[in-house]
């Protein structure tokens, strides 16, 4: 089964419900990448691999480490605008609202038309604006 059959089989099981199944499938496709990314076909299946791995983490609140997965999507692909927003939307619920607002930012230079990042950096400048002074109005942090 070639990579790609083996991403859409580990995203149809996540699709479904079936996290743990797809995690592990997930880490097999990484696992096998990562030794030899050499190809951007290659880079482009491994990226995806690693945003969705990184998709459960967050779901399981295991937000470092969904960082972590987030963080490997973009750098075997420094054009996925998802990822980055993805990393940012973990960032800005920990109150990194700055690291949140350059990962939207990044977002959005990559995909200009992308609405949601373009909604969260207004949000993450805002709260980051009231963090500097003190307050804080973010539904995350309450």
């Amino acid at each position: 089964m070639s990579a790609k059959e083996l991403l859409a089989q580990a995203e149809s099981l996540l699709s479904s419900g079936e996290r743990q199944k797809a995690l592990e499938q997930f880490s097999d496709i990484i696992e096998k990448l990562s030794s030899d990314p050499s190809t951007d076909d290659t880079r482009h299946v491994l990226s995806l691999a690693y945003n969705d791995r990184g998709q459960i983490k967050y779901l399981r609140v295991d937000f470092n480490e969904a960082i972590d997965d987030y963080t490997c999507a973009v750098a075997a692909d420094e054009n996925f605008a998802v990822a980055y927003y993805n990393r940012g939307q973990v960032h800005y619920r920990l109150g990194r609202y700055r690291q949140g607002a350059d990962d939207f930012r990044k977002a959005l230079s990559l995909k200009p038309d992308f609405e949601d990042a373009k909604l969260n950096l207004e949000q993450a400048e805002s709260d980051l604006k009231l963090q500097q002074e003190g307050k804080n109005s973010s539904s995350w942090s309450k």
